[in-house]
């Protein structure tokens, strides 16, 4: 994941895939996994970062409308039915993973898994 230019290769990618998804027929087709992470991020400093009135006290409806935009658009990509079979295995896997904290996740990172 390059994070150049805030991620604009991903970007790009996330756009097509929305778009091959809308017009898709095929399930497997319409499935689009964002990197979570990401969206948070974009989230947070909209909402952060933009100002809720504008300087003349108005309501900021750009704001609130690409709040909106992107919390419907992730709403949409969970609705959608995985047609995929699930792996037990795979998700004792994810169920028994550990959720690190800030501190543990930089310990992690440090970790020599070679030993």
């Amino acid at each position: 994941m390059d994070p150049s230019s805030n991620f604009s290769s991903y970007r790009s990618t996330l756009k097509a895939a929305m778009w091959r998804s809308a017009g898709a027929t095929d399930e497997r087709q319409r499935i689009v996994v964002p990197f979570f992470s990401l969206l948070v991020k974009d989230l947070y400093f909209l909402n952060e970062g933009c100002s809720n009135k504008l300087p003349n006290g108005h309501i900021n409806f750009e704001k609130f409308w690409q709040l909106a935009k992107q919390v419907t658009e992730f709403i949409a990509w969970k609705q959608v039915a995985c047609p995929f079979e699930k792996n037990p295995r795979v998700i004792a896997f994810l169920q028994a993973s550990p959720v690190l904290t800030e501190n543990g996740t930089c310990q992690f990172h440090f970790f020599d898994l070679r030993t």
